[in-house]
């Protein structure tokens, strides 16, 4: 979808768009009429004109789009002023094309645009998919950051420490997963610590007594693993734990 109120840009863009083969399927010139046609076609990009008629410039008309159907946006513009750019950074832009529009560099941006928002719907989609696993499993998992900080808590996990996700997240992993020594009753380092400390393989069937938030106790078993990249470097850690007779 197009959106310029110069209607000789308007038509170029247009041209161009035909030549390198993508489907026009609206065109329009004020912000006003962007939210409403984006909202009614979803189109898979939008081009923008920053500046354009009517009380919505166009990165308003951006956000709003972005805020409503999350489609990517391509900025049209001739002001590369810096106040300009921060406000087109906040509405997430997939791009920042400068007028006079060049054929070959508009139909770059748009292929780097439209990778780029499939590559984060698939990521999505597999964030989707993790957290409806870890919800379904039966065993507690709590994942933290290479620091210890805690990215995620699943039910069971929320269940056995007495945290919610949403306070949990943040917060210092050994604060949320509090456990002692089972012979002595002396506060424990979780196998979270040497993973992160040590770089260790997965450790796995240690025994602890996990204290809740509220003080109340549980023995459970312990596992963890560290999570790598290509690399070899910790980018962090997943603990899994479960209540087992005492």
């Amino acid at each position: 979808m197009v959106v310029e109120d110069n209607p000789v840009i308007a038509e170029m863009v247009q041209h161009f768009l035909t030549k390198c083969d993508y489907a026009i399927v609206g065109a329009v010139i004020t912000g006003e009429e962007a939210v409403e046609l984006a909202s009614q076609l979803k189109p898979d990009l939008v081009l923008m004109d920053v500046e354009l008629a009517g009380k919505m410039d166009g990165i308003e008309a951006a956000g709003s789009i972005w805020n409503q159907s999350r489609i990517p946006v391509v900025y049209l513009t001739a002001n590369d002023d810096q106040e300009t750019i921060a406000r087109a950074s906040l509405t997430e832009a997939y791009g920042y094309l400068h007028k006079p529009v060049r054929e070959r560099e508009l139909d770059s941006t748009i292929q780097i645009a439209l990778n780029k928002h499939e590559s984060e719907l698939r990521l999505e989609e597999n964030e989707k998919w993790l957290q409806t696993t870890l919800r379904c499993i039966a065993d507690a998992v709590i994942a933290a950051d290479s620091m210890g900080c805690v990215k995620l808590l699943n039910p069971a996990a929320e269940t056995l420490t007495g945290w919610k996700q949403e306070e949990a997240i943040g917060q210092d992993l050994l604060d949320v997963f509090k456990v002692l020594d089972c012979d002595t009753r002396r506060p424990a380092e979780c196998a979270v610590v040497q993973v992160i400390r040590d770089g260790a393989a997965p450790l796995t069937g240690r025994t602890r007594i996990l204290v809740a938030r509220d003080g109340t106790e549980a023995t459970v078993e312990e596992s963890a693993a560290p999570i790598v990249n290509d690399s070899g470097h910790i980018l962090g850690v997943v603990l899994i734990f479960r209540r087992i007779a005492s």
